[in-house]
């Protein structure tokens, strides 16, 4: 075995011992206050893992699932729900679905006015796992079609009990009233040309009846599915009324965004072959240890254009090809090289943890081997992640490991939503998804 691990082996007897901790006393909490239903994608329960929605296609195609929870709501597409379960008692879930505003706030709208069938649809839909050392149970959901637009949450919960929540994720369901065409290009404010990107587009509105073009609409625009990284309360820079015409082109920064850089990958597909970004495989009676080659900040550093998953992953198993249940539970060894950070935290984020601050994906520093370390449980796949620091005061800096570039390719999502007169809700009445190269 080598040097790293041995090294690491008290903090990973530390980690679980933590990590064992926290399960007690997240079942204690729950337990006495109960649950109540928050409107993000968020995990109730620490048994219920890697929950994926995503467009269905009606093939196993686990591309697929690198494609956000957002489909037109006259085309023939459904969302398809997939989670584990690594309680082999529980084997009861249900799910409701709610109308939210552009806000993720509750709408006014009653369940008739957007769902056509009743709002309490039971999960029937599950496999046990096969050949793997950490035995789940999966589940999976092919979602009815909405009536109306806008932002929707699907709320899973188990034995019949509304407050006993586990699982929650948002989607979005556009009409397409107005049209939405634009591209990504460098900052115009030129300290931010090296770092950020900035989104030009235009609304084309023709058709679809707006009173005060300039203020009914609300804006947002999402950098790599991420509801983390948005930019807001974006007012139009020209209105033209006679072409019905808004265009959304700033000069002093107000659509940029950091491009940061291309994410981390590695590949943990296989426990019989090493594949990218996989150092060493150790075997264990009940999980697999999978060691990262030793990663290092990349700030200050030129840009490298490397292929990856916009900060996504997919889920799957190399051999078998059967990823939904053949896929085993395994932990990663996570290792950044550098100083200590003086009054920073350090902590991995992707899409596989919703990109949430958490014990789990926090790093933690060891001195002898001059690097923050971690060891994450994750179900066999392929992964993005970035490394991310939080200083005292809560700020989040992608910059100072990543770094940050401005020919960084990433995936940007414009929703424009707007509430008719008479209207009760915020509908989703365009979408566009474009690519900065």
């Amino acid at each position: 075995m080598s040097n790293i691990i041995l090294s690491a082996k008290p903090v990973f007897g530390k980690y679980l011992l933590k990590t064992g901790l926290l399960l007690l006393i997240s079942f204690a909490v729950f337990a006495q206050k109960g649950k109540t239903l928050i409107y993000d994608n968020q995990i109730y329960e620490p048994y219920i893992k890697t929950p994926l929605l995503y467009p269905f296609d009606g093939t196993n195609n686990v591309q697929a699932t690198l494609n956000p929870p957002v489909i037109g709501l006259n085309n023939n597409q459904n969302l398809k729900l997939e989670f584990d379960c690594l309680n082999p008692a529980v084997q009861n879930f249900r799910v409701k679905i709610f109308h939210c505003n552009a806000d993720w706030q509750p709408s006014t709208l009653n369940e008739i006015e957007y769902l056509s069938e009743y709002n309490d649809i039971p999960i029937y839909d599950y496999y046990n796992s096969f050949a793997t050392k950490t035995q789940y149970n999966h589940f999976s959901l092919v979602l009815p079609k909405v009536r109306v637009s806008g932002n929707f949450i699907v709320m899973v919960y188990k034995n019949r009990n509304e407050k006993d929540i586990v699982l929650s994720r948002r989607f979005q369901v556009y009409d397409s009233r107005v049209s939405v065409g634009g591209k990504i290009v460098f900052s115009n404010v030129p300290d931010k040309r090296r770092t950020h990107q900035q989104v030009n587009f235009a609304i084309n509105y023709s058709g679809y009846e707006i009173l005060d073009p300039k203020n009914d609409l609300k804006i947002i625009i999402r950098q790599n599915f991420r509801d983390n990284k948005t930019i807001k309360n974006l007012q139009p820079f020209m209105v033209d009324n006679f072409n019905r015409k808004l265009d959304y082109q700033f000069f002093d920064g107000e659509n940029s965004i950091e491009g940061i850089n291309e994410f981390r990958l590695f590949d943990i597909r296989s426990s019989q072959q090493k594949l990218v970004g996989i150092s060493h495989i150790f075997y264990g009676d009940k999980e697999n240890v999978f060691e990262l080659f030793t990663d290092k900040p990349q700030n200050g550093l030129a840009y490298v254009d490397t292929k990856d998953f916009d900060g996504m992953f997919v889920i799957d198993n190399y051999e078998t090809n059967k990823g939904a249940t053949e896929a085993d539970y395994v932990r990663v060894s996570f290792q950044l090289k550098t100083d200590s950070l003086i009054n920073k935290k350090v902590y991995i984020l992707g899409a596989y943890n919703d990109w949430k601050l958490n014990e789990t994906n926090q790093m933690h520093y060891v001195p002898e081997n001059n690097a923050y370390e971690s060891f994450i449980q994750l179900k066999q796949g392929i992964y993005n992640f970035q490394y991310i620091t939080v200083d005292n005061k809560g700020i989040i800096n992608e910059r100072d490991i990543e770094g940050s570039h401005s020919q960084t390719e990433n995936s940007y999502e414009i929703f424009v939503y707007h509430q008719s007169i008479g209207g009760r809700a915020d509908s989703l009445v365009g979408y566009s998804l474009i690519k900065s190269r």
